[in-house]
């Protein structure tokens, strides 16, 4: 069944960059669809303004159709392939990661003592909210959104199954 706002959307939260008036600045979706996206972040334009919409070599052009709290909906000019915007990128650091969370998410071996779950859920926690505020400052400079977009995703990526994890 297709929704009256442009068919299926993708939830998602991937750093992007908005480009107005020749101006870029840092964004993230949070949902897309084939015709249009629902972005958060700073500084957003107006509902009406002509806008790019970028994602590492991914770009699409569209225009504000609506704008309330730091939260904006984009409407696409032409459709996008969605399987594109939304795409992981893999990496050789990432398997180090995937099993640095499964060693975090396996139960322990009978006898051996596990922390307190109040202590695990803090650590976690905290090492959560770190990662969060070092990807709101490495997103908030466009030259690095321009020159590790990519990593910026993978970030990112991380950060959402982290708190995944936290919320489970």
């Amino acid at each position: 069944m297709a929704e009256s706002r442009g068919g299926h959307r993708s939830n998602v939260f991937l750093a992007a960059t908005l480009v107005v008036a020749g101006a870029s600045v840092p964004v993230r979706v949070r949902n897309i669809s084939a015709r249009g996206a629902l972005i958060d972040g700073g500084k957003l334009p107006p509902e009406g303004t002509a806008i790019e919409l970028r994602r590492g070599s991914l770009a699409a052009t569209g225009a504000i159709a609506w704008h309330v709290s730091g939260q904006c909906g984009v409407r696409f000019d032409a459709d996008i392939d969605v399987a594109n915007w939304t795409r992981r990128i893999g990496h050789s650091g990432q398997q180090a990661v995937d099993d640095l969370v499964a060693r975090v998410q396996r139960p322990a071996a009978p006898g051996a003592a596990a922390p307190p779950p109040a202590a695990r859920a803090d650590s976690l926690a905290s090492i959560s909210a770190d990662l969060a505020a070092t990807c709101e400052r490495l997103a908030a400079r466009p030259d690095v959104v321009t020159a590790c977009a990519e990593e910026l995703l993978e970030l990112d990526a991380i950060a959402q199954r982290l708190r995944n994890v936290l919320s489970a």
